[in-house]
C-alpha cells in the first residue's frame, strides 16, 4: 500500500470534502502549494485513491474530483485523520530553516549521519544544506565548526545567537518556505506543527518554540511602553516581544550575555535605564539572580524600536545625536529654501525616531526588522528621495552609521511631510490607522489635510489601539494596512501612505455616497 506525503495528504482532504470538482487553482490556495507542485503531488494522488477503490477524475476546464460514493469518502476522510502512514518531504528552504533552528538551540553536536535520518536525504545534501546555513550564519558572527567523530556545533557569543534567533523566527533568511509567523493573536505560528510526530527534528522546534511565551512579551513591551509613556511601532512591538520571550527562556536556562563595561556605564546613565530595571524585575520576579548584563541587553532593545508617535522624553541622550540632527534640519530647510523648516518640531522628532535607534542598532550590533523599500515612493517624492539620499551620506559620514533603503524610504516621507505641513492646515473628520510608524503616519495625515479640507483628523492609530469604543466618532477610517476584523460599523478604506489618485477617488467617493 503506497503512503502518501503530508502535502499529498491534504490535497486529498480537499477534493474529498468537495461534493463538486476542485480547480488547480482551487486546490493550490488551500494547500498553500504552487499549480505545479500540486500537478506533481497528483500521481500520488491518484495511486492511493486507486488503490483503496476510487478514482480521481480530472476534466480540463472543469477540474479534479474523487468518484467515489458517500460512505467510501467518509471512511477515506476517516483514515486520512487517523492511522494512514505519510511522509514528511520537506523543501531546501525548509530543511534549512529546521537545521539553523537545530544548531542555535541544541547545546550538543548534530551528527552528520543523524541529520540524514532526520531529515531523509543523502550525505550531499545534508552537507550542502549544512553549507547554506553556515554562511546565514556568518552574518551573525557565528561559525559552525565541524569535527570528523564529533559532529557540527555553532560557535558565537550568546546575543549573537538570540540574534539569529529572532531573524530566524522572522523570516529574514535566504531560505523559501518561511516556517514561522508572528501574530498579535495567536503568537507564534509553526507551519509544520501539525506534522511534529513525522520529524524528530520538527518535534524538537515545535517544543522547543512552546517556551517562548510571546504572548507575555507582549505585555512586558507594553509595561515598557507605560514607564517609557510612549508608543513603539507595530512592527517594533513585534520584534522586541520576540527578543524578550527568548531573552527570558534562554535566561531561565542558565545562558546568559556578556556586557561591554563602558557600554553598561553609558546605559545606566540614560533615561532608558529606569524602565529597563522595572521590566527585568517583570521578567523575572524569582529570588535567583539575573546578571546586570542581561538587563543592559533589555535597554539596548528599547532603545532600538522604532517609535510609532511623539515621545514626551528621549530615552536616551548623546550630544552626538543632538549635533547630527542639528546638521540634517540644517539641511533639509536648506535643500527646501524654507529656512522655517529647521524649527519643524514634527521632522525634528521624526529624524530623532528613525536616525536615533539606526545608531544605537550599529553601536550594541542588533538585528531589528529590514524595512523593504517600496518604488512608488521614490518614484512620486523624486525631490525628497533625493534629499533623504544625501541625508543618509552626512549619517554615514558624521556617525558611520548606514541607513538602509526602507530607511531612506521613511526619511523620504518625513520629507514630504514636512514640505506639505508647511501649507495651511485643514481640519478632518477621519482616524488614520497606520502601523507603520512615524515617518508613514506623518505623510498621510499631511497629505489628507491638504486634499479633502471638510474633514477632521481625530487621531493616528496604531492596530493595537482600534476598538469600536474609541472609532465610533469617526465617519470612517482610513487605513494603510487591511483591518481584519473590523472594529466598528462605519466604512474603511485602504491607501497607500502617498495617497495616490485611486486613493483620493475612493475617499471622494465615501464622502459623496
Amino acid at each position: 500500500m503506497a503512503s502518501l506525503t503530508v502535502q499529498q495528504r491534504d490535497i486529498l482532504q480537499v477534493l474529498l470534502r468537495r461534493n463538486e470538482a476542485a480547480t488547480l487553482a482551487d486546490i493550490a490556495a488551500e494547500t498553500h502549494l504552487t499549480p505545479r507542485q500540486v500537478i506533481y503531488r497528483l500521481t500520488g494522488v491518484r495511486v492511493w485513491v486507486e488503490q483503496h477503490g476510487a478514482q480521481l477524475d480530472s476534466r480540463p476546464g472543469v477540474g479534479y474530483a474523487i468518484l467515489c460514493s458517500a460512505v467510501q469518502r467518509h471512511a477515506l476522510l476517516k483514515e486520512l485523520q487517523g492511522g494512514s502512514p505519510f511522509n514528511l518531504v520537506l523543501n531546501a528552504g525548509q530543511r534549512a530553516q529546521l537545521l539553523a533552528f537545530a544548531v542555535l538551540t541544541l547545546e550538543k553536536p548534530l551528527i552528520l549521519k543523524q541529520i540524514q535520518q532526520w531529515l531523509d536525504v543523502s550525505r550531499a545534501t545534508a552537507l550542502k544544506d549544512l553549507s547554506l546555513i553556515e554562511s546565514w550564519l556568518a552574518r551573525f558572527d557565528l561559525h559552525l565548526k565541524g569535527r570528523p567523530h564529533y559532529g557540527f556545533l555553532m560557535q558565537g557569543e550568546e546575543l549573537d545567537r538570540r540574534q539569529a534567533l529572532v531573524a530566524l523566527l522572522w523570516g529574514d533568511t535566504p531560505f523559501s518556505s518561511p516556517l514561522l509567523k508572528v501574530t498579535y493573536d495567536a503568537g507564534l505560528l509553526f507551519a509544520l506543527a501539525e506534522e511534529a510526530p513525522l520529524s524528530p527534528l520538527v518535534q524538537q522546534m515545535h517544543a522547543q518554540l512552546q517556551k517562548w511565551d510571546v504572548h507575555a512579551a507582549f505585555e512586558w513591551v507594553a509595561q515598557a511602553e507605560v514607564q517609557m509613556r510612549g508608543r513603539f511601532a507595530d512592527n517594533a512591538v513585534m520584534h522586541l516581544a520576540l527578543a524578550l520571550a527568548i531573552q527570558h527562556e534562554r535566561v531561565r536556562a542558565g545562558k546568559f550575555c556578556t556586557c561591554k563595561e563602558e557600554d553598561l556605564r553609558w546605559l545606566k546613565e540614560q533615561p532608558v535605564w529606569e524602565a529597563t530595571g522595572y521590566l527585568s524585575r517583570l521578567m523575572w520576579p524569582e529570588p535567583a539572580v539575573v546578571p546586570e548584563a542581561e538587563t543592559a541587553v533589555i535597554a539596548m532593545h528599547l532603545l532600538v524600536g522604532i517609535r510609532n508617535e511623539e515621545w514626551p522624553g528621549e530615552p536616551y541622550t548623546t550630544p552626538e545625536l543632538a549635533a547630527l540632527i542639528d546638521l540634517l534640519m540644517e539641511n533639509v530647510a536648506g535643500a527646501f529654501f524654507e529656512p522655517g523648516l529647521r524649527h519643524d518640531l514634527a521632522l525634528r522628532e521624526g529624524l530623532l525616531a528613525h536616525i536615533g535607534p539606526a545608531l544605537m542598532r550599529q553601536r550594541f550590533g542588533l538585528w531589528t526588522p529590514p524595512a523593504a523599500p517600496d518604488q512608488e515612493i521614490a518614484q512620486e517624492c523624486f525631490r525628497e528621495y533625493k534629499i533623504a539620499q544625501t541625508l543618509a551620506a552626512l549619517v554615514e559620514e558624521q556617525v558611520g552609521v548606514e541607513l538602509s533603503a526602507g530607511e531612506i524610504d521613511a526619511l523620504t516621507l518625513l520629507l514630504r511631510a514636512a514640505y506639505v505641513r508647511a501649507r495651511p492646515e485643514r481640519r478632518w473628520r477621519v482616524f488614520v490607522v497606520c502601523p507603520a510608524g512615524m515617518a508613514t503616519a506623518q505623510l498621510l495625515a499631511a497629505r489628507l489635510k491638504t486634499r479633502f479640507p471638510n474633514l477632521e483628523i481625530l487621531g493616528v492609530l496604531s492596530q493595537r489601539e482600534l476598538s469600536s469604543e474609541r472609532v465610533r466618532q469617526a465617519n470612517f477610517l482610513i487605513t494603510t494596512t487591511p483591518l481584519e476584523p473590523l472594529v466598528a460599523r462605519i466604512p474603511v478604506i485602504e491607501v497607500h501612505p502617498l495617497l495616490l489618485p485611486r486613493d483620493v477617488a475612493a475617499i471622494s467617493k465615501c464622502l459623496n455616497g
